[in-house]
């Protein structure tokens, strides 16, 4: 058994340097960002300082990587005294309304209800462009808007002192914004324009198809014949320009395998490009971050619906002989789970309905005594009914992790001084639950969560992996997912073996509560028709359905979208920075959603 559970021991190691050196890494960065705009001098007597002034340009349908590939010199020609990246994320959404929404509210789709191309629910009464924020407190502020789009024109433009559409003619749009910047008075100047787009709907979204890359390339002499006319204002040099050019979102186009890191950074609707460019900034690149080290293996597809639903069961002896903990003995589980595309993709691509992935419960009605861990929306869920007090259980909602990429989810139920029973849950070493104690999935709560009455989840069903019918939503609950590296301990694993413990995809005796283990599958066999238990009571499960192994290589512990969020610029980052270049406070009250790439 050692010599089989010994297995690339320094895993760990170049995990957690790679951890290390990577936030060690962007603490650096984000120190040069506070510093690439000059502060004021107190002493200021007899200082001039110039008006502070943007023009926002934004390209639809732009891919980042095809922009950085593409012969764009006027584009290229901002970057020496910009902060840029070629790998800025937009909204997986596949639609224009919601991306500029987010790029002129400052807040995402949860908040602003912008999720369709005909604005149907949207909340924009409540969370509004910035050009009526900026209005509400500075009632004279020229602010001039210029879109291809009639719709941008119409839905998006509330506040702006003018507000012009043309059509889809991006030449208009062009040819407009020239003449204006050359003399007008105006603070913000925004255009917008959606030739790339139709290129890309039209021939694909990449530069391997010569009318996107021309489209592109079409752009790319705009800007410089707007850089030019702006240069040319006799006012330009007592004003400090900010200026943007970034793309809403990106388009389909299947990237090649080698370039397919099954991250949000290989999904190419959502990759665009951002540059925050100002004469006095030094150049600062924004990269793709380090997105965690590659698992491989071979691992069974769990599936779920009718005739192909996949499970492994644990024979009913042994399950009930050790894996039924009573009223009072402390366990933890842990797996890792690699989502797949749900059947039904209107909500995203990953986002499920309580499909059960693992658990001791035969899920056939809400009070049914018994555990089980499910997919749920975009992270996932704990439940568990039974004993006193307990009929109708607890659902404890988990964080939300990305698809496609392998995850650790790992939930702890300890009984505690008191006398009462407590639960824990920890995505990739991350503790947080996203639906107690005040949680929710903007700001999950830390707090352990303390369960109903006196819980007894014992009961005479088998511990099942995969397919587990009942408390599934139609097509949001067909299961779709691989499992790896399942660990039962009895007992309750404090955080700090948790957090180091959680990316490693192996297990031997060098793991301080390897004694304490009831089961351990590796899940990654290979072959046969049974997943093996490497623990003390070899616990074997036997696959069920039409199961078949799948080899992968995939990365591990890799960051959720709403963390990528935070390592590189996003579309509602952009009214924010704006807001910021004109000194103006962002207000609790707003509920912007945006961070500031860099300090005015």
């Amino acid at each position: 058994m050692k010599k089989e559970l010994r297995i690339m021991r320094n895993f760990k190691i170049k995990y957690y340097t790679g951890i290390t050196l990577f936030f060690l890494m962007m603490m650096s960065c984000n120190k040069e960002f506070d510093k690439v705009v000059p502060t004021s001098p107190e002493d200021s007597v007899g200082v001039t300082y110039k008006i502070p002034k943007v023009l926002y340009l934004i390209v639809d349908g732009a891919r980042g990587i095809s922009v950085r590939d593409a012969e764009a010199p006027n584009v290229k020609s901002l970057i020496s005294h910009s902060i840029y990246t070629w790998n800025s994320i937009s909204d997986t959404t596949k639609n224009d309304a919601t991306n500029w929404s987010d790029m002129l509210t400052g807040v995402g789709k949860q908040k602003h209800g912008v999720l369709s191309e005909d604005f149907a629910g949207n909340k924009l009464s409540d969370y509004p462009v910035i050009f009526q924020r900026i209005k509400s407190i500075h009632p004279n502020f020229r602010i001039a808007a210029f879109a291809s789009s009639n719709v941008f024109k119409d839905k998006l433009t509330a506040g702006a002192t003018i507000s012009e559409s043309f059509n889809g003619n991006d030449d208009a749009v062009k040819s407009r914004m020239v003449d204006f910047l050359k003399t007008d008075t105006a603070s913000i100047v925004l255009g917008q324009f959606s030739a790339v787009e139709k290129a890309g709907a039209t021939y694909g979204f990449d530069n391997s198809f010569p009318e996107y890359k021309a489209a592109i390339k079409s752009f790319d002499s705009k800007v410089g014949e707007l850089l030019t006319a702006l240069k040319s204002r006799a006012t330009y040099d007592k004003e400090n320009w900010l200026i943007v050019v970034t793309s809403n979102r990106g388009g389909k186009f299947v990237l090649p395998a080698n370039q397919d890191d099954k991250t949000l950074f290989s999904n190419t609707n959502a990759n665009t490009f951002t540059i925050f460019h100002n004469s006095n900034y030094s150049s600062r690149f924004i990269g793709k971050p380090f997105l965690g080290n590659t698992y491989s293996g071979a691992a069974i597809r769990f599936k779920g619906q009718n005739n192909d639903a996949v499970k492994a069961v644990l024979p009913l002896d042994i399950s009930n002989a050790q894996f039924n903990f009573g009223e009072s003995s402390d366990f933890t589980v842990s797996v890792k789970v690699k989502k797949g595309k749900t059947k039904n993709t209107s909500k995203g691509d990953y986002w499920y309905q309580w499909p059960s992935i693992l658990g001791k419960r035969n899920n056939s009605s809400w009070g049914t005594a018994g555990w089980n861990i499910c997919l749920f929306y975009n992270g996932w869920r704990f439940f568990g009914a039974g004993g006193a007090n307990n009929s109708n259980g607890d659902e404890v909602g988990g964080l939300d992790f990305s698809g496609e990429t392998w995850h650790d989810l790992t939930f702890v139920v300890e009984r505690k001084a008191d006398g009462f029973r407590y639960i824990r849950l920890y995505t990739d070493g991350v503790k947080g639950i996203t639906n107690k104690d005040g949680g929710n999935t903007s700001v999950p709560s830390t707090k352990d969560f303390r369960l109903s009455g006196s819980p007894n989840y014992n009961n005479s069903d088998p511990l099942t992996i995969g397919f587990v019918p009942g408390d599934i939503d139609g097509d949001y609950g067909v299961l779709n997912l691989n499992m790896a590296e399942l660990k039962i301990w009895k007992t309750a694993l404090p955080e700090d073996v948790i957090k180091q413990y959680s990316c490693d995809p192996t297990m031997d005796e060098s793991h301080p509560y390897y004694s304490y283990l009831v089961g351990y599958w590796p899940l990654v066999d290979g072959s046969g028709d049974k997943l093996v238990d490497k623990g003390p009571f070899a616990a074997d499960f036997v696959l069920q359905g039409p199961y078949a192994w799948e080899t992968f290589n995939d990365l591990i512990c890799s960051p959720n979208n709403t963390n990528l969020g935070t390592l590189v610029p996003k579309n509602s980052d952009i009214p924010t920075q704006i807001l910021s270049w004109f000194n103006i406070p962002r207000q609790d009250t707003w509920g912007l959603d945006g961070r500031v790439w860099i300090a005015n």
